[in-house]
């Protein structure tokens, strides 16, 4: 009797050390939890009936207007004591980097002393990059440009791969192709832009403006699901039956990768992380087997257009491939080239930071590093 009795306490005094520790173990869990802080805040997809990709990095002080649209993967970042602004029925897309850079030399707008910002109608083309920069009104900034502490006055217009500095471009000014513009004198020697590069902008701006409608829509009706990863196209007035991406077999897509509409991969591809194919404008987007594309690669295409391309795509980083677009087999491109509204044949490999644009390619040609390539002359005369 007296045995089971002193088993019995200490039964009773082994469950209190254990429920002691239980206690003392969730009174530190609740302590700990007191002590944190959440940084969720509801998501700001659908904004001021502006549409933010939930891929969009985004940090610091950033305000957006009315009816803008920015696309996957671009990296809006205003460091502390500065400001990012974006003004009405603006687009920015797919890749771009808006930044507002503390101790370093900006111009002063409304926006902050220390900002980058863009006026109403703005067009920035993938994978741009916008350092503490001014953007007036009804601009348009092309694939792979860079500013850096820039003020481009209304209706400027900055064609692809062309690099700005510590200059201020004037109203209704055009930057060539590839051209570096760091001085005042080379600012003031531009031309100025045709009616067609104004058709252009506003073409561009229409079809921006029916994006940020229209994703808005979808992610409100379906959720995130239809807004991230491979997925459907908004409905459209160009568009109005959209369809699902199309893979292969044995595709891998890292993460954050961007599939839209009518896309049509190969079997035994890889795409590598915050890629964006989008054939939510023009379609379809075709790529045929055994494509290696790697990060940040952006392809998309103009209304009524379509990029096609043959098997065994290989590609570096940051590219841009932009229909209308025709490409063979076994095309190599390395990192940072454009390659827009072209025919290419097979076997071309084409080298870091090129441009090749409006012009056909021949089998077996191989373009040079840094080469800007923009008329038929220059593109025969390559080896």
């Amino acid at each position: 009797m007296y045995k089971k009795f002193n088993n019995k306490l200490k039964f009773i005094f082994i469950a209190g050390i254990f429920l002691s520790a239980l206690l003392s173990g969730t009174a530190a869990i609740a302590a700990q939890e007191s002590d944190l802080v959440s940084l969720f805040s509801p998501p700001k997809v659908v904004v001021n009936s502006s549409y933010i990709s939930p891929l969009v990095e985004l940090f610091g002080d950033v305000s957006v207007g009315k009816n803008v649209f920015v696309a996957s993967n671009t990296i809006l970042r205003a460091e502390p004591e500065t400001r990012l602004c974006i003004g009405n029925e603006t687009n920015l897309q797919d890749n771009i980097l808006f930044l507002a850079l503390d101790n370093t030399p900006a111009p002063p707008t409304p926006c902050g002393a220390r900002s980058s910002s863009t006026g109403e109608r703005v067009s920035i083309a993938h994978q741009a990059n916008i350092k503490n920069s001014s953007i007036g009104n009804f601009t348009f900034i092309g694939f792979r440009s860079r500013l850096n502490n820039v003020v481009l006055e209304d209706g400027a217009f900055v064609l692809h791969g062309a690099t700005l500095s510590n200059v201020r471009i004037g109203k209704d000014r055009l930057v060539p192709i590839g051209a570096v513009i760091t001085n005042q004198a080379q600012a003031d020697a531009l031309p100025l832009k045709t009616e067609a590069n104004s058709e252009f902008q506003n073409e561009v701006l229409e079809v921006n403006e029916e994006f940020a409608e229209h994703y808005g829509e979808l992610y409100e009706e379906e959720g995130f699901d239809l807004v991230t990863g491979a997925s459907v196209a908004p409905k459209t007035s160009w568009n109005p039956n959209p369809v699902s991406p199309t893979l292969g077999e044995n595709v891998r897509l890292d993460e954050f990768v961007r599939l839209v509409g009518d896309v049509r991969l190969g079997s035994n591809s890889v795409v590598g992380e915050r890629t964006a194919i989008r054939a939510d404008e023009g379609s379809p987007i075709i790529i045929g087997d055994n494509a290696e594309i790697e990060d940040r690669v952006t392809f998309h295409a103009l209304k009524g257009t379509s990029i096609r391309i043959g098997k065994n795509l290989n590609t570096d980083d940051n590219i841009v491939f932009h229909g209308p677009l025709e490409v063979g087999d076994n095309l190599t491109i390395e990192d940072d080239a454009v390659l827009f509204r072209s025919k290419v044949g097979n076997n071309v490999t084409i080298g870091t930071g090129a441009l090749v644009i409006d012009v056909t390619l021949r089998d077996g040609v191989q373009v040079p590093e840094g080469a800007v390539i923009t008329t038929q002359e220059q593109a025969d005369a390559l080896m």
